[in-house]
């Protein structure tokens, strides 16, 4: 039955659900984009018609994208309607198959271990969690649940760094811009972008770079094959000259840092530091592990990196993702966890911010 669809044929359709973001991360956003785009947009030129609004502007071309934005309102109220109304309809008769393996169940697949913290919440939160150790009443002490288990390891013994996701984008867009930026890739295109900071450089309100049109895709790292892999093979694997070479390119990569949003002195300095902490072999494997699909790795990074000092050296690294008593993992951490079990290897484990107790602000 070549040529019928999936409905046609009273068959599930396979699901390509987008990355959640702000405003669209429920799951029915999420997989049902498609028919949320195509009704809603079907409501509204229905809406527009009966109000007597024209579709069409100056020069006979269509302007249904700039009415949405002039009646952002109705808009708004329609796109809730449908996807209210596709949200009964899969409860009902689902299109697409929403069951995924549960936190507990991914940890265990990829042999993940979770650390137990117990810790005083305080309530109510007031922009993020924050906690105290157990029997501890000073609000003015309160923490982070990330400070809180960076000070449990401290207290351990161990050295600990704010990591997440930018420092790791501060050392691929440094070390990797000579590669993406190659002079000699005929697929090069000048790149402009709103700035990013009130230091942010270029001419007028953009800031402009040269990035390849295929630029954090599996195919621009397929299509570059060779020459990423000389230049993966032509960093030094001194961690003082790598250390050198990292400083000398900070100036020369600052498009690429500017675009990824890894230009802020934090991030680069914890960037550089990595370098230090994790040693030159595991950097080069993590940068062709962004360069093999940049867009689909660069996300869900761990909040910690931990290691012990000994004798000057480093030893003992650990990632470490922190979760509260009701954080769940996200779909970019399922993804990173599950893209470090097959590529990287990186030790990795979850600290457990468990509610033992809670203390009521004042």
């Amino acid at each position: 039955m070549d040529g019928v669809c999936h409905d046609c044929r009273g068959e599930m359709p396979p699901a390509f659900p987008r990355k959640p973001h702000r405003g669209a991360a429920s799951l029915v956003h999420r997989y049902y984009w498609r028919e949320i785009y195509r009704e809603v947009n079907h409501r509204f030129i229905e809406r527009l018609l009966s109000q007597g609004v024209s579709l069409v502007g100056e020069g006979g071309y269509p302007v249904v994208s700039a009415l949405s934005r002039q009646y952002r309102g109705e808009y708004e109220e329609i796109e809730r309607s449908v996807v209210s109304d596709i949200r009964s309809s899969h409860v009902r008769d689902p299109k697409y198959d929403f069951t995924r393996p549960s936190d507990s169940e991914i940890l265990t697949s990829f042999g993940v271990a979770v650390d137990d913290y117990p810790a005083c919440y305080v309530t109510p939160t007031i922009g993020h969690v924050e906690v105290l150790p157990v029997g501890s009443k000073d609000l003015h002490s309160a923490l982070s649940v990330e400070e809180f288990v960076a000070g449990r390891l401290r207290e351990a013994g161990r050295q600990v760094m704010l990591c997440e996701s930018r420092p790791i984008h501060a050392l691929y867009g440094t070390l990797m811009w000579l590669w993406v930026q190659d002079p000699r890739d005929s697929h090069n295109r000048a790149a402009g972008f709103g700035g990013r900071d009130e230091n942010s450089f270029g001419q007028g309100d953009l800031i402009w770079t040269v990035l390849p049109d295929d630029f954090g895709s599996p195919r621009h790292a397929t299509r570059r094959a060779s020459a990423l892999r000389q230049h993966l093979d032509s960093l030094p694997r001194s961690t003082d000259e790598l250390l050198w070479l990292f400083d000398y390119w900070t100036s020369h990569s600052q498009g690429l840092l500017q675009y990824l949003w890894a230009h802020r002195e934090v991030d680069i300095v914890r960037g550089r530091r990595l370098i230090e902490i994790l040693g030159p072999e595991r950097v080069v494997e993590i940068l062709g592990f962004l360069a093999g699909d940049y867009w689909g790795r660069y996300l869900g990074w761990p909040d910690l990196v931990s290691w012990l000092e000994i004798d000057g050296r480093v030893e003992g690294v650990e990632f470490v993702e922190v979760k509260s008593s009701s954080d769940k993992l996200s779909e970019d951490q399922r993804d990173w966890i599950a893209g470090n079990a097959e590529f990287l290897q990186l030790s990795f484990k979850i600290a457990k911010v468990h509610r033992a107790q809670q203390l009521v602000r004042p």
